[in-house]
């Protein structure tokens, strides 16, 4: 294995000077703590798909990530991710063609068919999400996950604006509209929980459940508000966020133990 440390120590020195625990950086990459803990052993190297957000998260590019080490496996390793760079171009580049094709196809279908446009421009601003989700993969980089969930935040409301105008009634501003500023608040607590929250997987799977337990009676209690002649489903308001509470505690009991154990054995 002594051909494998140049690697380990410069993964390492690197998380150090960016000033990130092993525990942060696995938070971030949505990996364990052990994970990051063989790489920097030299257990054990990361998988292709994780080279990207690991040069992200540690400021480093991935010409320097390879070169890091000058054995077998690191060679094997960046041709490996020069594969997966082109597999993962090639699926954005036929997403975008297969998007750009859709709008003049819905076009031409709906003039054809209906000699007019109306469910196109629901078609075209549905589009949009894809379509800006892309530019953003394409141009910003660095932050790709804030920006995108940025973008899905505003894009909704002029999406059930475009809707309105399509279908008419007195729907949006009293009912569509606070909807979908609930659904976004949620949106970003899922994000946040999942980006920054400082615990492992079965700690961020349960904090997700507790945001869901909590998702599920608020939009109950708006629904009722906003649509005060629907149904109640008052059993489905209680008997969901129930289930998702007990699992969600006990999502972040084994995240504690998982914890205590890993400290217990090993001090980061």
């Amino acid at each position: 294995m002594e051909e494998k440390r140049p690697f380990g120590d410069y993964i390492r020195k690197k998380r150090l000077e960016a000033g990130l625990t092993q525990k942060e950086l696995a938070g971030r990459l949505f990996v364990t703590e052990s994970s990051v803990s063989k790489w920097e052993r030299n257990l054990s190297y990361p998988d292709v798909s994780l080279v990207t957000a690991i040069c992200r998260e540690l400021g480093i590019s991935e010409h320097e990530f390879f070169t890091a080490c000058d054995d077998l496996q690191a060679q094997a390793q960046a041709r490996a991710a020069a594969v997966w760079r082109g597999v993962v171009t090639g699926s954005r580049r036929l997403f975008i063609a297969g998007c750009l094709i859709a709008i003049p196809v819905c076009f031409v279908v709906e003039l054809a068919v209906f000699h007019a446009l109306n469910w196109f421009w629901i078609v075209l601003a549905s589009l949009a999400l894809p379509l800006g989700w892309w530019a953003i993969w394409r141009f910003c980089g660095k932050h790709v996950l804030p920006l995108c969930v940025t973008f899905t935040s505003v894009w909704v409301f002029p999406l059930l604006a475009v809707v309105h105008g399509f279908t008419g009634g007195g729907w949006l501003v009293g009912v569509g509209f606070p909807l979908a500023a609930l659904g976004v608040a949620f949106l970003w607590a899922y994000f946040l929980c999942l980006r920054y929250l400082r615990a492992g997987p079965w700690g961020k799977a349960g904090a997700a459940a507790l945001i869901t337990a909590a998702a599920s009676p608020a939009f109950g209690a708006l629904c009722r508000w906003v649509l005060p002649q629907a149904a109640n489903p008052w059993l489905l308001d209680f008997a969901t966020p129930a289930v998702l509470l007990v699992l969600g505690l006990a999502l972040l009991a084994v995240s504690f133990l998982l914890s205590r154990h890993f400290y217990g054995s090993k001090d980061v």
